[in-house]
């Protein structure tokens, strides 16, 4: 019995002693201090874009996020700072501060916008900030003349695309092979107008039968689109013209009379009928309980008296 007591006592204090050289290397693995415990100040993702529409308005958009538990949320409020070339209080085109989606717009003021060069270079920077590291992004975009016409012959319409951008000699040259996106306006966002996007042929153009039958406003208006989406040299690019190509909205106001989504004056006749009738049995029943309660309470004063 001593030797199998003296066994489980040295198996004991061997285990013990395993456990204390091993809780101090978990204790300081634990208390380890992250990047951002350095630094005092999380860090912030920017990513910016320029857009370009009916070749005049150039807008730089930019989007700050922030790491949170492994997913980047929006940070909403912090200023961003948009240059030209390099930081500096000189290349400075303005500033904005992000919305709830952590968005800053600016649109670019010509006065401001340096064009010695036909290639721009734009960066965004989050400076001095009390709750965030500062960080910068910066894009470059060249120099480019989107255009769309509109041609209607006898028995079609067609949609005329073309892209030139400054050669090295500085003079306009056709551009290929860059996809461009058709849609038309609606109320809620674009209709493509084909499934996959067109392509610039040799002399930098796109030719597209426009289709018939598409809705447009009482008089036929609707708003054609053309769009150069992310592109690698040019950014994002935009065209928009109106014309009278869609099918006239006709709006019959006795057509959709008694609809479930009509006023309430043009209510189907059975919805005011079924409703009416509950309403009718509904009131029944709490006029007869109040009846039968005033006959029990009249059936009490005489038994009293």
């Amino acid at each position: 019995m001593s030797t199998i007591r003296l066994i489980r006592l040295f198996t004991k204090s061997l285990l013990v002693s395993i456990s204390l050289c091993f809780l101090p290397g978990l204790s300081v693995a634990q208390s380890e201090p992250s990047d951002s415990a350095d630094t005092g100040k999380p860090e912030t993702s920017i990513e910016l874009m320029y857009n370009e529409a009916n070749n005049h308005s150039k807008v730089l958009t930019a989007t700050v996020k922030t790491n949170v538990k492994d997913t980047y949320e929006a940070v909403k409020g912090i200023s961003v700072n948009f240059y030209q070339k390099e930081v500096g209080p000189e290349n400075l085109l303005g500033t904005s501060s992000s919305n709830d989606k952590g968005v800053a717009i600016l649109v670019v003021p010509e006065d401001k916008l340096s064009k010695t060069s036909v290639d721009y270079t734009f960066i965004a920077a989050s400076e001095n900030d009390a709750k965030f590291e500062d960080n910068q992004e910066e894009i470059s975009v060249s120099e480019s003349d989107f255009v769309m016409t509109l041609e209607q012959g006898d028995s079609s319409r067609q949609v005329l695309i073309k892209l030139q951008a400054p050669d090295a000699n500085g003079t306009m040259a056709p551009v290929a092979e860059v996809e461009v996106r058709l849609y038309v306006q609606r109320l809620f966002g674009l209709l493509a107008l084909s499934v996959d996007p067109e392509t610039t042929d040799e002399n930098g153009e796109i030719s597209v039968d426009f289709p018939a039958g598409i809705p447009g406003d009482s008089a036929g208006n609707l708003i054609i689109v053309a769009k150069v989406e992310e592109h690698e040299k040019f950014g994002n690019l935009e065209f928009q013209r109106k014309i009278s190509w869609g099918t006239p909205l006709i709006i019959d106001p006795n057509k959709n009379r008694r609809e479930l989504w009509s006023s309430r004056a043009n209510a189907p006749l059975y919805l005011i009928f079924i409703i009416n009738t509950m309403l009718i049995g509904i009131w029944g029943v709490i006029a007869y309980i109040v009846y039968e309660v005033f006959k029990i309470w009249k059936l009490g004063r005489q038994k009293a008296s």
